[in-house]
């Protein structure tokens, strides 16, 4: 990036289709600080918002699909509130932070902060599901399952508080891109080529 200018990336998406590698080499190359949406969301469970350091997220490695990953979406479903500070502290990190990226699945429809740029990048269930499995050395035909639960229950809550119709409606989204037949290297690629051409227009 020139110096003086700055940049806001939002990446959403499913488990699987590459968004946290994604994030981690568009935020090197571009030198941006990382936030993992989910990882503030999963310590919501045990913190209050006004305590967790933004600065520290870490990207999921699975634990949205484990018995106790399962059962906090199940709370989540019963109690909004924990998704509704989640999203007040990423508005409040968007609207006084520039050279971010975040991972995020409600930031595209809620953020509106001049000069983002958000991307949605997805793959099928079944390839998505395989390359969870390969990651965390897990069944992938059950990981497929565990995925879908979690997929139904977060399209729920965002239903529910803001009308989202998550996973169908793609207006908000600059770059939209299925990753099926590419690897991370092409992923991030194609993605960054996209990027490029956006932010020189």
């Amino acid at each position: 990036m020139e110096e003086g200018s700055f940049m806001i990336l939002i990446i959403c998406g499913l488990p699987g289709a590459g968004k946290s590698t994604l994030v981690e080499k568009l935020a090197e190359k571009h030198k941006l600080k990382t936030v993992f949406a989910s990882s503030i969301l999963k310590d919501l469970k045990d913190k209050n918002a006004e305590t967790i350091d933004v600065t520290k997220t870490k990207k999921g490695e699975g634990w949205w699909e484990s018995p106790a990953g399962k059962k906090y979406n199940q709370e989540r479903l019963k109690n909004l509130q924990m998704d509704k500070q989640l999203d007040g502290k990423l508005l409040e990190i968007i609207g006084k932070k520039d050279n971010l990226i975040i991972d995020s699945r409600t930031m595209p429809w809620l953020a509106k902060k001049k000069g983002l740029v958000k991307i949605w990048i997805d793959a099928s269930p079944s390839i998505r599901a395989k390359r969870v499995a390969e990651r965390d050395d897990k069944d992938w035909k059950l990981l497929l399952i565990q995925m879908k639960e979690r997929l139904e229950t977060d399209k729920k809550i965002y239903k529910k508080l803001y009308g989202i119709e998550f996973g169908k409606d793609f207006k908000p989204f600059d770059v939209v891109l299925n990753t099926d037949k590419l690897d991370k290297q092409e992923v991030f690629e194609e993605v960054d080529k996209k990027i490029q051409r956006l932010i020189t227009k």
